[in-house]
């Protein structure tokens, strides 16, 4: 009987099965932390120092590894490509806020020459003695002209920048910025016999940003002069005042109601867009020198007060006996 019930009982005790199989557990999770650490591992510059241990077998992370050196190249560059694509895509946000912001187009409309140039003439009255043989009108010239323009554009900016620059090319006006961004902005063409003018916009105004019409004014008449037979000359008023609206259309002239007598015109930069560079704008520093401390007199630590700052104090004398060779 006792020989039939040795024959059913465990050779092992229930507490050291149950240490087994704890020990048994460990085993495999160590052995799947090694086989994942294998298959997604990156390839080392030297494999035989970098292994890792599955059971008996050595795995080498360059050999074995999921991706391996060029499924880590590949997962690198699809990285990197994606970085680039959303820096594209927020470079396109920005400019697309940016022309919404300004209002002006990133290209120019096609028939944006018949929207941005205006043909008009300067008028006078030169009486008896008539315009000159030469030409009845001529664009002002030297600190005339230069003050003259700086009136006619005062407060007009483009792009940013003051349109605070004028040069002469034969009849031809232009009005351009300054700057690291320097622009033409507009030219003006004078027909010096009959007194026609053709303005041109080259670049965009810089104006307030609204849907509804919004405009500024150039008045350009004081920037020529009328002549006569004789010499002398008359300054002309109100002849080629030039509106410039924010939106687009046909340019168009402006005429006096009680005289008929042309003004000037209406010019749309709507569709002009903004030719000039875009540089950025250097920041200066400017550094305040550092204010010298005043010197104060060093203190005595024996007897709390401060050391003469007479001339004499320096050569150690006093009077004129020199109190360091007294006995």
């Amino acid at each position: 009987m006792s020989g039939f019930i040795s024959s059913f009982a465990p050779t092992t005790s229930f507490f050291q099965q149950d240490q087994n199989w704890f020990t048994a557990q460990a085993n495999s999770s160590a052995e799947s932390s090694a086989i994942t650490t294998a298959l997604f591992s990156t390839p080392s510059s030297n494999a035989n120092s970098n292994s890792n241990t599955v059971g008996s077998s050595s795995v080498t992370s360059a050999e074995s590894s999921l991706l391996g050196a060029f499924g880590t190249t590949l997962m690198n560059a699809s990285t990197g490509a994606a970085v680039i694509a959303a820096q594209e895509a927020s470079a396109r946000v920005n400019k697309q806020t940016a022309a919404l912001n300004s209002s002006q187009p990133t290209k120019s409309a096609a028939n944006v020459a018949s929207q941005v140039t205006f043909t008009g003439a300067y008028s006078a009255d030169f009486g008896a003695t008539g315009a000159s043989s030469t030409g009845g009108f001529e664009f002002l010239t030297g600190s005339a002209l230069q003050q003259a323009f700086k009136a006619a554009v005062a407060g007009k900016t483009s792009n940013g920048a003051a349109i605070d620059t004028v040069t002469m090319s034969g009849n031809i006006l232009f009005a351009s910025t300054s700057g690291v961004n320097a622009h033409p902005v507009f030219a003006l063409q004078l027909q010096p016999n009959s007194g026609t003018y053709t303005f041109t916009l080259l670049n965009p105004i810089d104006q307030k940003v609204s849907r509804l019409d919004e405009s500024t004014t150039l008045n350009l008449s004081g920037l020529v002069q009328a002549v006569k037979d004789d010499g002398t000359t008359t300054a002309l008023t109100d002849s080629a005042v030039i509106k410039i609206h924010n939106g687009t259309g046909q340019a168009v002239a402006t005429t006096d109601p009680a005289s008929g007598v042309q003004t000037g015109g209406n010019i749309f930069e709507g569709g002009l867009a903004y030719t000039g560079p875009n540089n950025p704008t250097p920041t200066t520093t400017t550094k305040t020198p550092a204010k010298p401390t005043p010197y104060t007199v060093p203190t005595n630590p024996l007897t709390g007060r401060g050391y003469s700052a007479a001339p004499g104090a320096a050569a150690a004398t006093f009077g004129a006996t020199n109190i360091l060779t007294l006995a």
